[in-house]
């Protein structure tokens, strides 16, 4: 099977739902830190369960996984606010499960590439060695929860002061998909998805995909 071909499978693997993300969501292996500004007792790092939970002092058991850090913060501030008069609580990542983004379709050397943090779309373009078709006029990133943000390259090309960086981002387990022209290879596709049973529900969610 060609590289093409094998890149597509990946990408075939990641779309499961469709949406717009623009901040990463906690999952199963993340290690977080919470402090709880002036009650050190409140405050630690954690690792979150297979399970998606933590066990945090007094409160007990604490599900996590699939949240943001923000609607973290307000669920911890919420259950805190029962031993602290008006709880500050900041949250921050302090490793995540998997330090790798994907990038295929279009590109140089599609494959994944390790990261040690959070990088703009363009850096990781940059880190497979560039674009093949310099004319394409989208490109996407898959959320490795499953939600699609599409990248027009006018913007992508853009000054750093015109791109939407908090949106542009990588985290790891994303990934990124470069599109050899505006049309995607339906015939391929097809074959792929009648040989591994896969549900219409991708379909559908590839065709949303194509049209935006």
């Amino acid at each position: 099977m060609s590289p093409k071909h094998s890149g597509i499978l990946v990408f075939i693997a990641c779309m499961l739902c469709f949406g717009e993300s623009e901040e990463y969501v906690l999952q199963p292996g993340d290690v977080i830190s919470i402090n709880v500004v002036e009650h050190p007792e409140f405050s630690g790092r954690h690792k979150i369960r297979p399970d998606g939970r933590i066990n945090y002092p007094v409160i007990g058991e604490i599900d996590v996984a699939s949240l943001t850090c923000a609607q973290l913060v307000k669920i911890m501030q919420g259950k805190l606010s029962s031993y602290i008069n008006n709880p500050v609580v900041s949250i921050s990542i302090e490793a995540y499960y998997a330090n790798k983004i994907y990038v295929i379709g279009a590109v140089r050397k599609s494959g994944e590439y390790q990261i040690y943090e959070p990088i703009d779309a363009m850096k990781a373009v940059a880190m497979c060695g560039g674009l093949q078709n310099p004319k394409v006029k989208k490109i996407k990133i898959i959320r490795s929860d499953g939600s699609v943000v599409t990248i027009p390259m006018k913007e992508f090309w853009g000054s750093d002061t015109q791109r939407d960086n908090r949106k542009y981002v990588l985290y790891p387990g994303d990934t990124l998909y470069v599109p050899d022209s505006g049309t995607i290879p339906w015939g391929f596709i097809g074959a792929i998805l009648g040989v591994v049973s896969t549900t219409l529900t991708i379909v559908l969610t590839m065709s949303r995909i194509s049209s935006s």
